[in-house]
């Protein structure tokens, strides 16, 4: 018998059983414990309320994980994970997960659920396909490793300055995109920086915010880039942008470790373009995929 409970009123230890056996055999190591469940749920916003855990004779084999943000005045959704165990795959759980899901969310007055699926997962993309979602997008993991020589740039002159900020003042911004991926999006890196780009007014014409990690002695070993954007009605808008990545990367100065996470192919093209100019190559791809409520 098969049973679907808010994930509310499931226990940690249940939440995190569900986790682990719908993600069995995944393209990645999905495996959590229950202290690292709960950090990834706070640190990113997921929501209990509007999850769901499914149940086999009282066994947790599968799980919907949702998170809900504002943007524009509009409810938006994330799906942060959907399993479903090995064992039981094919009776039509991840169906009635999905559609468990969907309802609560009708219900808090969603208007869109979004996700990202693994490029290569054709047979979830189908599955969300079938469920109401649609391809809006392809985003890219993107790399740059070590030392950097002789890197080609567009000079923006005495157009613009460059200032430091914070992914919250990005997210205040009124060309922010809090339609791109939501482990992108300012909530999920508040403890990140931020660089904007003024023109010679003051006025903010352009942002990109980061994060950087250290190694064990406390060396920087690595900056992410989340977003990097440019006010759609710039003049220059590829010189302002190589200008943030190049500030973001710190002139790729530095043997170290250089990602740009989800970055959309088409949504964002200005920036997945300079990123590759600068040589940075693509290590993942997935398809960002929208339902409309």
């Amino acid at each position: 018998m098969v049973e679907i409970k808010n994930m509310q009123h499931c226990t940690v230890e249940e939440k995190v059983q569900a986790w682990n056996t719908g993600f069995e055999g995944y393209y990645f190591d999905m495996t959590t414990t229950p202290d690292a469940f709960e950090k990834r749920g706070e640190a990113e916003g997921l929501s209990d309320k509007l999850s769901v855990v499914a149940f086999e004779d009282g066994t947790p084999v599968g799980l919907v994980r949702n998170g809900v943000r504002e943007w524009q005045g509009k409810k938006v959704a994330w799906n942060g994970g959907t399993g479903v165990a090995p064992s039981v795959r094919g009776k039509g759980i991840g169906k009635k997960l999905m559609e468990a899901a969907l309802d609560i969310l009708q219900s808090e007055g969603v208007h869109a659920a979004t996700l990202e699926a693994v490029k290569e997962n054709k047979q979830a993309i189908e599955f969300y396909k079938r469920m109401g979602y649609s391809i809006v997008d392809e985003v890219h993991f993107m790399q740059l490793k070590g030392k950097v020589k002789n890197i080609q740039f567009s000079s923006a002159g005495d157009k613009i300055s460059l200032s430091a900020a914070t992914p919250e003042d990005a997210g205040q911004l009124s060309f922010y995109r809090g339609d791109f991926t939501w482990q992108t999006q300012w909530e999920s890196v508040k403890d990140g920086e931020a660089v904007f780009a003024a023109d010679k007014t003051g006025k903010a014409i352009g942002y990109a915010y980061f994060r950087k990690t250290m190694d064990h002695e406390g060396k920087h070993a690595s900056t992410v880039l989340y977003q990097c954007e440019v006010a759609p009605d710039s003049e220059g808008r590829k010189a302002i942008a190589e200008q943030l990545i190049l500030a973001v990367f710190d002139q790729f100065s530095g043997n170290i470790n250089r990602i740009a996470v989800n970055v959309p192919v088409e949504g964002n093209k200005l920036t997945h373009e300079a990123l590759e100019e600068f040589g940075f190559i693509i290590t993942a791809a997935q398809v960002f995929m929208k339902k409309e409520l």
